[in-house]
């Protein structure tokens, strides 16, 4: 995967990624999970509130 490690979050049909250079990344893959706190978590959640929000009204716009 180009030495990149690849986070994905999905939540019904909105999907968020990250990548990690390897070389980022103490511990390998056991130091993905130590990147990934409760901080980070709590800000996955909050966008994909956002992001269906912003679905939401391109939607409306649409009909």
């Amino acid at each position: 995967m180009n030495q990149k490690f690849i986070i994905k979050f999905e939540q019904g049909i909105l999907e968020q990624s990250y990548k990690l250079a390897e070389t980022d990344v103490i511990g390998g893959v056991n130091g993905v999970f130590e990147f990934l706190d409760e901080t980070f978590i709590n800000q996955v959640l909050e966008n994909f509130v956002a992001m269906r929000q912003h679905f939401i009204d391109a939607y409306k716009r649409y009909e």
